[in-house]
């Protein structure tokens, strides 16, 4: 699109382009809330669709070495033949080896192998940028760029339903990225009947979920 013919537009509006300027550099967010869906509404005209296609997706893609590399703690390390995870080898550990990134996390693993409604808990959070196909585009608040997020957890319960599991800080809870992210796992999972959990840190260090 021609910036001469943006330009134009924004010089016939109403506010005039001068005014519009000046407040986009007090609220920089006007820019992306009013002035871009403007343009698109004088330019386009959106028709809205759905387009339902199933996907396979794949949990953990092979690496060109064989192998994943990281670097974790021992006591935050999952390995299904110690620890007594040998017995649910069959519930869950796509992977030899789950690598969590704190305590939260672990203990959310460990409830969720111990909940009698889930028949499968695969811990997807230790996979990111190209490791894994399970990821949610979210739009970045503070770049307005389109970013992808991986979830810590899927769980297939009993009943055929699944869950994708959050563990997040409390403090991180009210964040607005954290919050971008959320809104958009719900939207994905509520278009794939699925359901969308993030718990805080410390309900999930008790074993909550």
């Amino acid at each position: 699109m021609s910036p001469l013919k943006i330009e134009g537009i924004l010089e016939e509006s109403q506010e005039g382009i001068k005014e519009i300027l000046s407040q986009v550099n007090k609220f920089n967010e006007l820019l992306y809330d009013w002035v871009i869906p403007k343009l698109f509404s004088e330019l386009y005209d959106l028709i809205e669709f759905v387009n339902t296609e199933e996907e396979e997706l794949e949990l953990a893609k092979v690496p060109e070495q064989g192998y994943y590399e990281f670097k974790v703690l021992p006591e935050l390390m999952a390995y299904f033949e110690e620890n007594g995870f040998v017995n649910y080898k069959d519930k869950s550990f796509h992977l030899d080896r789950y690598c969590f990134d704190s305590r939260p996390e672990l203990s959310c693993f460990n409830s969720l192998l111990n909940d009698k409604d889930i028949d499968k808990v695969y811990f997807t959070g230790m996979l990111t940028h190209g490791q894994s196909d399970f990821k949610i585009s979210y739009i970045d608040p503070e770049s307005h760029t389109v970013r992808n997020y991986y979830p810590d957890f899927l769980a297939i319960n009993k009943d055929g339903s699944h869950t994708i599991i959050e563990v997040k800080r409390d403090d991180q809870i009210d964040d607005l990225i954290v919050k971008a992210k959320t809104k958009y796992a719900k939207e994905i999972a509520s278009v794939n009947d699925f359901e969308y959990k993030i718990i805080k840190s410390s309900l999930a260090q008790q074993g909550l979920h």
